[in-house]
Formats: C-alpha cells, sequence, structure tokens
C-alpha cells in the first residue's frame, strides 16, 4: 500500500474523468452503486453522489448480505441508515453462499453477489464497484499464483459490459490510503470487516503476508505492477479482436452459442484463442489450459461415430455433425410426461425453461382452438408420423435437429392427434 495523496478535487477529478471517457452520459444512463459499508465502497457512494447531482443523473446503491460472517445483519442495517441519511435509494440482496463447495468461498462469493447485482440492472444501467489500484495488484498476484493466462492477468479493466448495462470502476487509479483518508477527512462512517484480517483467504493473505514484503525490496511495486497490467491489456486487448476476427468467420447462423467444427483446422494458439473467447462471449467462467484440451479432444476431435460432449460445472458442449454448441447443464427431463395446456393460458415447463403462449399456439395453427392441448415429447424408440406420412425421427433428421433436443422437442397433440411440432 502506497503513501496517500490526498487531495479533494484531484480525487473527484479522476473520479469524473473515469465516467466522462468511458461513458456517453446523453445516453440517459443511471448510476448503481454496489455498497458494502466499507471504506472504498462509502468513498465510492459519496464520489458517485456527489458527481450524479452535478450531471443530473439518477443515483441508487445496492447492498448484498452474503450471510456469511455474523455481523452481516447489523452491516445491512447500517447501509440502510447511511444510504437514508444521504436519501440514496438502497435496495438490498441477500444471498447464501455454500461454504461446503469444492469451489473457493471468495469465488462462490462473489460469483452470487454480481448474480444478485446483474438481477436488478437494466441497460442503461452503470455499475459502480469500489475497486482501487492496490486491489488493482492483488488481482495480479491472485490471477498469477493460479496460473492464469493473459485475460487473468491484465486483472480488471476501468470498464467492461455487463450481462445488462455497464460495469465501472472509477476509483482504480486511487490507492487504499486515499480513500482512508478521504473517509476521514469528511468524516463517513463506514464497517470493518473483521474477514478481511482472516489469512486463510488467498487474496487476504496476499495482502498481508506477501505484498509487504514485496514493498521492502520494491517500494514502488504497485506503479510498476499496474504499468505491467497495462502491457499486458494491450495484448488480451489484440488477442481478443484477433479472436473475434476468427469467430466471425466459424459461427453458425449469427448465434453466439454455435460454432463450426472446421475452427479446429486453426493453429492450436489461434484455436485455444477463439474457444477462449467464445465461452467468454456465452457468459461462462474461462476454461483451464487441461479443459481447452479435454473439449479439443471430446468434441472436436472425437469420432463421427460418437455424441461427442464436455461437461464442467458451469456448461456443457455438445456436438452434431459440423456444429458445436455451448450451453447451460442441461436439467433432467422426462419425456414421458405428459402436460395438460388450457385454453387461454400460458403452459410453462420449467425444466426446459420454456413459456409457450395460447396466442402464439392459435398463430401457428391459423385458427382458434376451443379445445384443451396436450404437450408430449418423443420417447426413445417411438415411430410417431406427421401427417400420417413422414416419420417424426426422419423430419427431426431433416431439420437438423440436435441428438440432445430431440426429446425435449415439444409436440402440440389436439384430441390426441398431433398438430405441431414446436422446434423454432
Amino acid at each position: 500500500m502506497e503513501t496517500s495523496d490526498f487531495d479533494f478535487e484531484n480525487i473527484f477529478s479522476i473520479f469524473q474523468d473515469s465516467f466522462l471517457k468511458n461513458i456517453n452520459k446523453d445516453e440517459n444512463y443511471e448510476i448503481l452503486v454496489s455498497y458494502s459499508g466499507g471504506i472504498d465502497s462509502t468513498a465510492l457512494l459519496y464520489l458517485a453522489d456527489k458527481f450524479a447531482k452535478q450531471e443530473k443523473i439518477n443515483i441508487s446503491a445496492i447492498h448484498v448480505n452474503h450471510n456469511i460472517n455474523i455481523d452481516s445483519k447489523k452491516w445491512e442495517n447500517h447501509c440502510k441508515t447511511f444510504c437514508k441519511n444521504i436519501d440514496i435509494p438502497l435496495t438490498t440482496k441477500s444471498i447464501n453462499v455454500d461454504l461446503s463447495s469444492k469451489e473457493s468461498i471468495e469465488e462462490s462469493a462473489r460469483d452470487k453477489r454480481y448474480e444478485a447485482i446483474h438481477s436488478i440492472m437494466e441497460k442503461n444501467t452503470i455499475l459502480m464497484t469500489g475497486h482501487h489500484a492496490d486491489d488493482q495488484v492483488e488481482t495480479f498476484f491472485y490471477n498469477l499464483l493460479r496460473g492464469s493466462g493473459v485475460k487473468g492477468l491484465s486483472s480488471m479493466p476501468m470498464i467492461r459490459y455487463a450481462p445488462k448495462g455497464l460495469h465501472l470502476r472509477p476509483l482504480l487509479g486511487l490507492n487504499k490510503n486515499t480513500l482512508i483518508d478521504f473517509v476521514t477527512q469528511f468524516n463517513l462512517d463506514f464497517i470493518n470487516d473483521t474477514s478481511n484480517e482472516n489469512i486463510s483467504f488467498s487474496r487476504n493473505y496476499i495482502r498481508s503476508e506477501i505484498l509487504p514484503i514485496i514493498k521492502k525490496k520494491w517500494p514502488n511495486h504497485s506503479k510498476t505492477i499496474q504499468r505491467a497490467i497495462n502491457n499486458i491489456s494491450i495484448s488480451q486487448k489484440l488477442n481478443s479482436e484477433l479472436a473475434s476476427i476468427d469467430f466471425e468467420k466459424f459461427k453458425i447462423n449469427g448465434k453466439k452459442n454455435a460454432i463450426n467444427i472446421n475452427v479446429r483446422n486453426l493453429e492450436e494458439n489461434r484455436f485455444n484463442n477463439v474457444i477462449r473467447f467464445w465461452i467468454g462471449e456465452n457468459n461462462f467462467k474461462m476454461p483451464t489450459f487441461e479443459q481447452i484440451n479435454s473439449i479439443k479432444r471430446d468434441v472436436f476431435y472425437a469420432g463421427d461415430d460418437k455424441r461427442p460432449y464436455f461437461s464442467c460445472n458451469s456448461y456443457e458442449i455438445h456436438r452434431f455433425k459440423d456444429l458445436i454448441e455451448i450451453m447451460l447443464p442441461l436439467k433432467k427431463h422426462d419425456p414421458t410426461k405428459i402436460y395438460k395446456w388450457k385454453r387461454d393460458e400460458n403452459l410453462v415447463i420449467p425444466n426446459l425453461s420454456v413459456e409457450l403462449s395460447w396466442e402464439n399456439l392459435e398463430q401457428r395453427l391459423g385458427q382458434q382452438i376451443q379445445d384443451n392441448v396436450e404437450v408430449r415429447f418423443r420417447q426413445k424408440g417411438q415411430n410417431i408420423k406427421i401427417n400420417n406420412t413422414k416419420s417424426l425421427k426422419d423430419y427431426m433428421r431433416e431439420r437438423n435437429i440436435p441428438p440432445w433436443q430431440r426429446d425435449r422437442t415439444i409436440l402440440i397433440y389436439i384430441n390426441n392427434e398431433l398438430k405441431i411440432v414446436w422446434d423454432k
């Protein structure tokens, strides 16, 4: 941690520039501050509030209660009081982190936290988080010691796209001591999370045990590492641009979740680059080197007589002919189940993440339907005829419906007669 360079006008200018240089304020964006109640997010909220009032931008905050620390509820109440006192609307979200999971608690808590935050964001939302320069250095070492690639070592960007809206880190140009001086200068009340002192957590260990030793030998290590991060970020940007060019050549039917098998003909490094890009474009966690090799071996180079797939906790990758498709892990589905569809109601099938509209059904048939309808699925070995001529099996083959979708393809029956194969 470096010495403070506290100067309010300078700090506000840094904050302001981070927004104005990255965001077009004429696009009617609204600010959402991720507010934990700690020093960093308290300083961020104060600065964001001042900026929002100056620029006449709507601002609100969100607090995520992880329910891990015994004081979690006390912290949540602190945030409610603080926001009420400065007249900023606050949304609170409560999450449960699986402490028995094989995944690191830090990673699990982070994923759950962002999932909760993203759930309330809109396309015009600017999410702000209080990451600062010292966090950036910690992130670099954390990713370095995990064996991350260029993307991981480029650490945290100032701005990135979120599933909805944008994510801005306006404090990356400030160090921790500056933020401590900031909240002290303005007498801002904040909470002290004692779990930050628990060195069983990787980031805390890096902060408390590793970085002080490095600082003794290299006092300016923070600025040096940030310069290295910037250089790596440039390399990552070039990698991403090349991957985007390759992906445009090989994606199928304009869908970002489907890629052509011929991408395997690229040179190995370019193949790895575009597959990482493809997985990231679908908002899944970056694969390890071992996972990339498994995907290449078990999906792209599996024999034609196989039904190749790759599976991990976050996603699955399946292959059919020249199509490689990435998706969320398929939920269990019972093709023997029959759904009764009541007239004029929508039908929801949770395991398939499907909601069917009665209006759409009538549009497809081109007439009004007076009867209740049944939804069925093709079961293995069934010989179902379409219009008493073509078999459903042949129909699915001709339509190139992948094998993993065939027993999930919705069949609409009216008076026990197959009327619609709802495959698109």
